[in-house]
This record gives C-alpha cells, structure tokens and sequence, in this order.
C-alpha cells in the first residue's frame, strides 16, 4: 500500500466500509449520552444518578469476550468487556461522539465506555481515522436511569 494517498481513496475506502458494516455485518447498537446540564453532582465531582439523552441507533463491529460470572455472597454476577468499532463518519452525520461514561445498548445488555481510540493510521495520515473504538464493560440495568431509545 502507498505511503500516500488521495483524497479519491478515502472516499473508496469510506463507501466500502459503511457498505460492509451497515449492509452485511449488520450489528445494531444504542449509543446513550449522558446530559450533563441534568445530572447532579456531589462536592466530588461524582454522580449517583445519571440522567441520559436518548438513545442513538449505530452500526458497529464487535468484538466480545466471553461473558464470566463470580459470585459474592448474593449470587452470581456477569461479567464481560466488548469493544465496539463505530464509524467515525456515521458518529459525524448522526452528531454524536461516543466519550467515557456514555452507556451503549446492546444485545439485551448495557456497557459502559471506559476507553476511546479513534488513532488508526491509514495511509500515513493521521487525519484517514475510520473508526472509533470504544472498550466498554458490562453494567447492572438496576444502576442506570435509561430513557426509551431512539430509532
């Protein structure tokens, strides 16, 4: 692959991958944000209840490790961490950037983020970024305060 290359391959390379992931793979998600404006923080900067906008449909790619569950005195709890891959153009067009904190629903489940990358050399340009990997793990439903979802 060259070193450099044209603005004519990004676009290439863009159609393709939404192609692939929005047509073939076909993994839908819910991306919630948290509103700041509506949560209330303590002295620390911390939030017992976080209020939420509402949900955003995305396509992702997902990579998902095998659910664990350990057991503390009350049941079992499960654990398991997914690393959802966004499109960075669709987040653009749909006007929302996945951040730490935020919670995506997926697969019956919800996840929170605790990473963002959106650092993928393509071509040598740092500025050909595709995608937005996000590390999340998996949070008790009970512990959220999620609205209705969006289409």
């Amino acid at each position: 692959m060259p070193k450099f290359i044209s603005e004519r391959d990004v676009a290439f390379f863009k159609g393709i991958a939404r192609e692939i992931v929005d047509v073939v793979v076909e993994n839908t998600i819910v991306l919630f944000k948290v509103n700041l404006n509506e949560t209330k923080i303590n002295i620390y900067g911390e939030a017992m209840n976080k209020t939420w906008y509402p949900g955003v449909q995305l396509y992702a790619l997902i990579n998902k490790e095998p659910e664990t569950a350990t057991y503390e005195g009350f049941g079992p709890d499960a654990n398991q961490n997914i690393e959802f891959r966004l499109d960075r153009f669709m987040c653009e067009e749909k006007g929302v950037y996945p951040e730490i904190g935020d919670v995506i629903f997926f697969d019956q489940s919800y996840y929170e983020i605790d990473n963002t990358n959106e650092i993928q050399f393509v071509g040598g340009l740092p500025d050909n970024n595709f995608s937005i990997v996000c590390s999340t793990f998996m949070v008790n439903k009970s512990s959220l305060n999620i609205e209705e979802r969006i289409n």
